[in-house]
């Protein structure tokens, strides 16, 4: 996606345009999209509503802006967790360890990534779509040397990113019981994907 923002060029324009993204990001945390004005943030940011518009166009640019900047900074994130691990294994421990790890230190990423529904339902598909492609990429290799069943692997994504996200919801909103180690957490969903959940005898 092509986004019409004009780049800072020096530190102080570097400070100036990472202060409105905070401030909006804060902000749309707190009050939502459609609660948040280009005056709340400007004001938040302590800047004029001129060098908002110096640098993104609208409001929606901006929040376009965000959604795609957290969607790297995930994959960042988790490709970074995950290197030096050797097997599909390893990687998706680590991967699904570092999601939820990172969730916990950054909540409003569910706000912000979840309002794409209703802002514009093209974004909340682009973003989990690529998403699901990036991953099926892994998914393919494991398949291609016998780590993994040959499974649909765009299915299989979208399934775990499923677990992925619900279970980072549990630790971060507190949901259920009050056991949130994501160790514990992590072990589980390992067991539930290597093992599966019905017993061999309870299949048919």
């Amino acid at each position: 996606m092509h986004l019409n923002i004009k780049e800072p060029m020096t530190r102080n324009a570097q400070n100036t345009f990472q202060g409105i993204e905070r401030a909006a990001i804060r902000l749309f945390y707190e009050n939502g999209y459609y609660g948040t004005t280009v005056a709340d943030i400007t004001e938040a940011a302590g800047v004029a509503a001129g060098t908002f518009y110096l640098y993104f166009p609208s409001k929606l640019v901006l929040y376009q802006h965000i959604l795609i900047t957290l969607s790297k900074d995930i994959r960042s994130e988790i490709a970074r967790r995950v290197k030096g691990a050797t097997t599909r294994y390893e990687k998706e421990r680590l991967g699904i360890k570092a999601f939820i790890e990172y969730a916990r230190e950054r909540p409003e990423i569910y706000n912000i990534i979840w309002e794409s529904l209703h802002i514009d339902r093209r974004l909340f598909k682009e973003y989990y779509t690529s998403f699901s492609e990036r991953y099926v990429k892994g998914l393919d290799k494991a398949a291609e040397t016998g780590e993994i069943r040959p499974l649909d692997t765009e299915i299989v994504s979208f399934i775990l990113m499923g677990i992925t996200n619900f279970v980072a919801l549990k630790v971060i909103m507190d949901l259920g019981s009050n056991n949130h180690n994501i160790d514990r957490i992590v072990d589980v969903v390992m067991d539930l994907l290597e093992c599966g959940l019905f017993e061999p005898d309870r299949k048919n």
